[in-house]
């Protein structure tokens, strides 16, 4: 094995970006940050984490400079990934792209070709599934413990006010932003996708209860669906709790057991009864950065470049790293979602005509206030 450290380019240098640099700092050498490209960084938020690093306006720049990478991280906002992870095809330089892979299914369809066509592999950071109360759930799942799936319910709970919502920046823009289920909330979709299946038999009610001054986009909804071929489910969500993030939970319901995960991040179980099991078990504490951690882990495994243990990590749960076609089922499921939704006053004027393809222009420090 090459125990030189895998080179990585980033795209975007916003709340993501930042959150990015500081984890790669913990993955004891493995990794190097070697550029930056971002044409509106906020140079304040430098720390010893990124001392020294260049940073680069466009991509032509970093080409132009003859500096070289092994990886592309793309933490740019979510309209811009497309062109991204193509400036990385281009190069032939895999990529890791923060979630969503994108916001239009055509658009995931093509990068998915695009990618088979090169034989070049790219991973979309669905952490998630790196969570452990989410890896058991699926073991129980998948072991049949639960016994037949009849129900699924899905609540999640997020505040996002006008401080996240800031003028100029990309959250609430339709082509940028996507929507809340894209921005906010994709990371559970996915996890239920990932445990019981493809969702089917599609409702969905959308709203814009309190963010209409902020942004045309939803902030709370209703969605009926199928799962698991019968299961019944349902997710509610909403960005307006009072005070801060309240919390996301998902509860399955089947014949030889009831569970129910819950916590911001879906991190702890609120109820577990499951035949022939006294108790839950008993996991690690973890929190999006393990998750994230773990999920660098295995890129740089996958890349040949295994990355030093560490004595502050938590996980060590293997899993499939989630590749641009799984993550383009998500990208499908969620369009699919909002296009068939009924909304309410002041929602998602985007939605009432075909998404524009092209990209729009870019707003002022949209990558700056990158993140979600």
């Amino acid at each position: 094995m090459n125990n030189r450290p895998v080179k990585v380019l980033m795209m975007g240098f916003g709340r993501m970006g930042q959150q990015h640099a500081r984890l790669l700092s913990r993955l004891n050498g493995s990794v190097r940050l070697v550029g930056i490209v971002d044409p509106h960084a906020d140079l304040s938020v430098m720390d010893s984490d990124i001392a020294g690093i260049p940073f680069f306006l466009s991509c032509k720049d970093w080409r132009e400079s003859g500096n070289s990478a092994d990886l592309m991280l793309i933490a740019s906002p979510n309209g811009w990934h497309p062109v991204h992870l193509g400036y990385a095809m281009e190069m032939g330089m895999p990529a890791l792209v923060e979630k969503p892979l994108c916001i239009r299914s055509s658009q995931a369809l093509d990068l998915v070709n695009r990618a088979e066509s090169l034989g070049l592999a790219s991973w979309v950071m669905m952490q998630a599934r790196l969570n452990p109360t989410l890896v058991h759930l699926k073991e129980l799942v998948d072991g049949g413990e639960l016994g037949e799936i009849f129900q699924v319910d899905i609540q999640c709970y997020w505040n996002r006010d006008a401080s996240y919502y800031r003028p100029g920046g990309w959250q609430g823009d339709p082509q940028l932003d996507g929507g809340t289920l894209y921005t906010q909330f994709s990371h559970v979709i996915d996890a239920v996708h990932w445990i019981l299946g493809p969702w089917t038999r599609i409702q969905a009610d959308i709203h814009n209860r309190t963010h209409q001054d902020l942004h045309r986009l939803d902030d709370a909804g209703r969605i009926t669906f199928e799962v698991g071929g019968s299961a019944l489910g349902t997710m509610v969500y909403s960005t307006s709790a009072f005070g801060g993030n309240l919390d996301q939970s998902i509860t399955v319901l089947g014949s030889k057991g009831a569970v129910r995960i819950s916590g911001q991040y879906m991190n702890q179980f609120y109820w577990y009864k499951v035949q022939g099991r006294d108790k839950a078990p008993i996991l690690p504490t973890t929190g999006p950065d393990d998750h994230r951690l773990a999920l660098w882990r295995q890129v740089l495994s996958t890349l040949g470049k295994g990355a030093k243990p560490s004595s502050t990590d938590h996980l060590s749960t293997p899993t499939d790293l989630v590749g641009l076609s799984e993550a383009a089922k998500i990208v499908q499921l969620i369009e699919q979602i909002y296009q068939g939704a009924k909304r309410g006053p002041g929602t998602m004027e985007h939605l009432d005509r075909p998404m524009d393809e092209s990209l729009p222009e870019l707003p002022t420090k949209v990558f700056a206030s990158a993140g979600i």
